[in-house]
């Protein structure tokens, strides 16, 4: 069989699987990790790699605490009494303005348990489609009024996240928090509401030019009556146009699930997920025989996102100078993947007020388009915020709008000097340290995993007051903590290191 433009990657003598394409894998169908993350990786067959990522159900993953909803139920109740017993308007305003206030506070505590999780998770590509699903299927606050409901949503793309892309579609149509915040709730008979059925078309399955309007209107009277009721989705009989419908060439009296079967027969279904899930994987615009070969592997394997990314993740392509390195870090991937390397503890606050400045913040899209890609993360005001990430990381405090803040809490300012040391015993094996070249050679494994141009090296042999590789280093110096942050700051500053 002649070989395809995805490919087989086939590990050589001349090109084998080692440590630079365990840290790229690791990277994407991740969010990286420690040297000892990926020489393990590395040490393992090429396959079977690939497989223990995917495969992440045979890892055995701690579980992690629940936000408790208790008092958020409890203050919904208490609204609806109020408002069943004819109470004066104040008092349902001030009840109204209280659960708000809750469901506010545990949108934050779902966000700062999700990042929590990315970090700390041994299924790093379970979370990482959690992320993807989040900004693909996007739902958010303040058009998801409810912090459970996101929390369910978020519980979902957990359950389903390499499944059947047909299946999680279904799923999401009946979601209590897609069918908020795309307004299916408020869509009846009589008086339909296009945007659930819109957007399932647009952007969830079929994409821009394979559908008309016609066929808009036509799937949101499908869709009537789909609502929820509390956290539970309900079909409401009495608000179903069950009438004729021309949808997509196909006559009849369908509901929403007669109008998911049809869309996955057309064609443009096969080639619509496969191409999002290249690019937020691999690269932007990719080839359009890549997206025939995915597209052909999705249909045969009954809408399998396992499947396409297995493919992917063992393809030639995936491991070519077209891929590595050949995408800008988004907020998360580059704050949850520098905790990791850093082996640092760092409040979930703090990481999460460092993701809003860079532009991502979870749970909160900027529209039902998500979040950009690629060099749409970068602009002047978050490139600085990206560069000085690290002042977080080493010091505790990060500039940010109004001056430099801490970021583990207390007033505006440094607050004290290294807030949260680095843990030298873990960035630098100190028995194969002897000079600053050794120093640079082992942090440039931990970040960036692809070695430096000379004037880049001759940077950071600056740091530890040299510029020469063979310069000797004495680690129990006063000075080689603060000779080891100045170097890690600048390859955290480096271009190279917004690249994964």
């Amino acid at each position: 069989m002649a070989e395809t433009l995805l490919g087989t990657f086939r590990p050589s003598a001349a090109d084998p699987w080692d440590r630079a394409k365990a840290a790229h894998l690791l990277g994407r169908a991740g969010f990286g990790g420690t040297p000892d993350d990926i020489a393990r990786l590395a040490g393992m067959r090429f396959e079977d790699a690939v497989e223990e990522l995917l495969e992440y159900e045979r890892i055995s993953d701690e579980p992690f605490p629940e936000v408790d909803f208790s008092e958020v139920r409890e203050l919904a109740q208490a609204l609806v009494d109020l408002r069943r017993g004819g109470a004066a308007e104040r008092e349902v305003r001030e009840a109204s303005q209280q659960l708000r206030r809750a469901n506010v506070q545990k949108f934050q505590e779902i966000r700062a348990g999700w990042v929590q999780r990315m970090l700390q998770t041994r299924r790093p590509l379970q979370e990482k489609m959690v992320l993807f699903w989040h900004g693909h299927l996007v739902s958010g606050f303040p058009d998801v009024t409810s912090a459970e409901h996101m929390a369910m949503q978020l519980a979902l793309f957990r359950q389903m996240a390499t499944g059947s892309f047909k299946e999680l579609i279904l799923a999401i149509s009946q979601d209590p928090a897609m069918l908020s915040y795309l307004d299916n709730n408020s869509n009846r008979k009589g008086k339909p509401n296009e945007n659930y059925a819109r957007e399932l078309m647009e952007l969830f399955t079929l994409g821009v030019g394979n559908f008309g309007e016609q066929d808009v209107k036509e799937a949101a009277r499908a869709f009537t009556g789909w609502t929820f009721a509390a956290n539970e989705f309900v079909f409401r009989r009495n608000q179903h146009d069950d009438g004729m419908k021309m949808f997509l060439g196909r006559t009849g009296t369908f509901d929403g699930t007669d109008v998911i079967e049809i869309i996955f027969a057309q064609p443009a279904a096969d080639r619509h997920l496969p191409r999002k899930l290249f690019e937020f994987f691999a690269y932007q615009g990719p080839e359009e025989p890549v997206i025939d070969e995915l597209a052909a592997i999705f249909r045969r394997s009954d809408w399998s996102v396992r499947a396409v990314l297995r493919a992917l993740f063992r393809s030639a392509l995936f491991y070519s100078p077209r891929t590595v390195r050949a995408q800008v870090k988004s907020p998360v991937e580059l704050v949850v993947g520098a905790v990791r390397a850093l082996g640092v503890e760092v409040p979930p606050q703090a990481l999460l007020r460092a993701l809003d400045l860079m532009g991502q913040s979870l749970l909160y899209p900027p529209n039902v388009g998500g979040w950009p890609k690629g060099k749409g993360w970068i602009n002047t005001a978050t490139i600085l915020v990206r560069y000085n990430f690290s002042e977080l990381l080493l010091d505790g405090t990060m500039p940010g709008a109004g001056g430099r803040r801490s970021m583990t809490g207390g007033a505006p300012g440094r607050v004290g000097t290294r807030a949260r040391p680095i843990p030298l015993e873990q960035l630098i094996d100190a028995g194969r340290v002897w000079t600053a070249g050794d120093v640079i050679t082992q942090l440039l494994d931990r970040f960036i995993q692809a070695p430096l141009e000379p004037r880049r090296r001759w940077a950071l042999l600056r740091a530890f007051g040299t510029n020469r590789e063979d310069a000797p280093v004495t680690i129990d110096s006063a000075q080689f903590p603060d000779q080891l942050r100045a170097a890690v700051h600048l390859i955290m500053s480096m271009p190279e290191y917004q690249l994964t």
